[in-house]
């Protein structure tokens, strides 16, 4: 549903995460691409809210497991397009908020049926 703000937040993370992979194609890179795809299969699953909490966890941990694997592999200063998955982790952190007060508030719907 593109009604959510949490799918705009899905989109952009996916785009900027693509970006990133684009514009720093290595083997290591795989992995921001699978965080693209879980990102935009997310926007699609919007009725099983508490799995697209889980998935932006799941999209946040190989963010962050890329930039440990980016550290172990270059060593080096990270460039500015290496800085766009930090901000797409931002973005599936705030998307995964939006999921859980939709939840908190269907189920505060349920609870006054």
């Amino acid at each position: 549903m593109i009604q959510r703000k949490q799918t705009l937040f899905l989109i952009l993370a996916a785009l900027l995460t693509l970006v990133c992979a684009a514009l720093h194609f290595e083997w290591i890179d795989l992995v921001l691409l699978l965080s693209a795809t879980l990102s935009v299969y997310t926007i699609f699953i919007y009725r099983k809210r508490m799995l697209q909490a889980r998935l932006c966890l799941i999209g946040i941990g190989g963010l962050l497991g890329w930039y440990i694997l980016l550290a172990v592999v270059q060593r080096q200063i990270l460039s500015t397009v290496e800085s766009l998955p930090m901000i797409s982790a931002i973005l599936l952190f705030l998307a995964r908020k939006g999921v859980l007060d939709d939840e908190k508030l269907v189920r505060a719907a349920d609870r006054i049926r």
